[in-house]
């Protein structure tokens, strides 16, 4: 059993998809569902949706990252830890660096210095640790460095692809060279819908379909109380 941990000591309270309240505040892997989070995530765009058409889904990109380092002779373990490393995002939404250094910025020129980044990295880090824990696998603070430097390079690797892609060439100049990832397919957004259905199936190859509906029914169990 996860031991209760508390992120701020007051209620942090947001309305889920079935009209109950979750806290924010109180990370808890009974509440994690990974049928919603494909849903949710499915629904996310990479780069605020700023390319033409529609947004390639943090979903898509999950997916899209696991399946190149299957590729590339990863363990489907290690392709699991790929596939769940946005999964916060389905409880605390997106809100991409750029955006994070510019209230960084202000804060700091209005009150001298921030823990911005360090309050968002904590908010992160609690909440990866109870999906990966419903996953039936380590959090990242359990990690082996192969481990980090695997999820790490190919997050990288695969936001520099996904940036020429929707962008343009000239779009790779933003971000440090690096090798191409072996993805299945070229990089085009899916609909929501395709992104959903692809991650569910992912999640049932690489964490099992049985934990995946255990999980699920716990949430839901957990909503009727």
């Amino acid at each position: 059993m996860m031991a209760a941990y508390r992120l701020a000591p007051d209620a942090v309270p947001t309305v889920w998809r079935d009209a109950r309240v979750i806290d924010l505040a109180a990370p808890d892997y009974e509440v994690v569902c990974f049928i919603e989070m494909a849903n949710t995530l499915s629904k996310i765009a990479r780069f605020n949706g700023r390319n033409f058409g529609i947004g390639l889904s943090v979903a898509q990109h999950c997916v899209m990252g696991a399946q190149a380092m299957l590729n590339e002779g990863a363990s489907t373990f290690e392709a699991a830890l790929f596939l769940l490393h946005d999964g916060h995002e389905w409880a605390l939404g997106d809100v991409i660096r750029p955006t994070v250094d510019l209230y960084a910025a202000v804060l700091t020129d209005l009150y001298g210095e921030t823990r911005l980044h360090d309050a968002i990295a904590t908010c992160k880090a609690a909440w990866d640790e109870v999906i990966y824990f419903a996953a039936g696998l380590p959090g990242p603070e359990a990690w082996t460095n192969k481990q980090k430097k695997l999820v790490h390079d190919m997050d990288a690797r695969l936001q520099r692809a996904e940036a020429i892609a929707l962008f343009g060439p000239g779009a790779g100049a933003k971000f440090p060279l690096s090798a191409t990832p072996k993805l299945t397919g070229a990089i085009k957004p899916w609909p929501a819908g395709r992104a959903e259905e692809q991650f569910l199936m992912m999640a049932r190859k690489l964490i099992t379909e049985e934990r995946v509906l255990d999980q699920a029914n716990l949430a839901a169990i957990r909503r009727a109380l």
